[in-house]
């Protein structure tokens, strides 16, 4: 039984926000869906996932790597699951219209687990 739904979004972290805009909306020709300042931006990639780019702490450039976000119907049963493994996660954060837990694999690798608020 999987405790996860699928993945919701992959995202990079950028220092240039509008630059990186650019890039994927102009030269790649993807579609901007939502931009939210400096922050966030976020398209449509196909296939029912979305590429986004972060920028809110990005001091420098990251050379590659992203983080997936996948989604739960239960959050507190995950987080309960994974604690009982002594698995390294942060804690449950409250995100306005979602809930979101930062979880790490072995290799220090970012997961971020995401349950939309009803």
């Amino acid at each position: 039984m999987s405790r996860l739904n699928g993945i919701d979004t992959v995202f990079y972290q950028v220092c240039n926000m509008d630059r990186a805009v650019a890039f994927y909306q102009d030269i790649l020709g993807l579609s901007l869906d939502r931009r939210e300042g400096n922050d966030w931006a976020e398209f449509s990639a196909g296939g029912g996932v979305n590429f986004a780019l972060s920028g809110e702490l990005a001091v420098q450039p990251q050379g590659g790597g992203a983080t997936v976000v996948f989604t739960t119907d239960d959050l507190d049963g995950l987080h309960q699951h994974l604690t009982s493994q002594d698995v390294r996660m942060g804690g449950i954060q409250d995100m306005g219209g979602a809930r979101m837990l930062d979880v790490f694999d072995p290799d220090g690798n970012q997961l971020v687990v995401l349950a939309p608020v009803e």
